[in-house]
């Protein structure tokens, strides 16, 4: 099961509505094993080891980087996915860290 984490702030708001974005987004592609959670800034680092991809809403920190190149971990532009500010190719970045996590497996 892929796992994708999606951190904001609170990690109520924004995050929970691009998880449920990003969930309506796989389900119409008929994307299955895919688990899409939320959480909050401030405990990321402490999670992030966890989870396959990051999906991230405020710029990530030097030490997020770190975890994320350390551990393998995709950064996907969440703002974008909040926005559809880049409409079609909104969910492109995501799609391509996807299919490169899968290539791996």
């Amino acid at each position: 099961m892929l796992k994708i984490v999606v951190a904001c702030g609170s990690g109520i708001a924004t995050s929970e509505t691009v998880v449920g974005t990003v969930k309506s987004f796989l389900e119409e592609h008929c994307v299955k094993g895919v688990d899409v959670e939320a959480t909050d800034f401030k405990q990321l680092s402490n999670v992030l080891a966890n989870y396959d991809l990051y999906i991230w809403l405020a710029k990530p920190t030097p030490e997020i980087h770190e975890i994320c190149q350390t551990e393998g971990i995709p950064e996907v532009n969440g703002v974008d996915i909040l926005t559809g500010a880049k409409g079609d190719q909104t969910f492109a970045e995501l799609v391509n860290a996807m299919m490169k996590l899968k290539n791996k497996s």
